[in-house]
């Protein structure tokens, strides 16, 4: 019977896992489009961060930055994560994402 718990909690917390990759990637996404057409980067990153712990409960420990070179914005994100239930191991999640600036013609 342990085991089987053990194994229902670790799908679970793997299912999880991959719904709050995606929404935190959803939302690192539409933050670097926004400093690409807003170009106030500081705006931008405070958004992010506000944004990450809105969509992603369990969120600790998050490092957000937004940059920008003149042709690319990049935005990335890394975060503790605690799952729902036991927190069996340290998850850290880590994305990055890139856009093209808009530069108006």
């Amino acid at each position: 019977m342990l085991v089987f718990f053990v194994v229902l909690t670790l799908i679970v917390q793997i299912g999880f896992l991959v719904v709050v990759r995606g929404a935190a990637s959803a939302a690192v996404e539409g933050a670097v489009r926004r400093a690409g057409t807003s170009g106030d980067l500081a705006v931008v990153q405070e958004r992010l961060g506000r944004d990450l712990r809105a969509t992603v409960p369990g969120t600790m420990d998050a490092e957000v930055s937004v940059t920008s070179d003149g042709r690319l914005t990049k935005g990335s994100v890394s975060f503790d994560w605690a799952p729902p239930g036991p927190n069996l191991i340290p998850i850290r999640i880590s994305i990055t994402r890139t856009a093209p600036v808009v530069v108006p013609p």
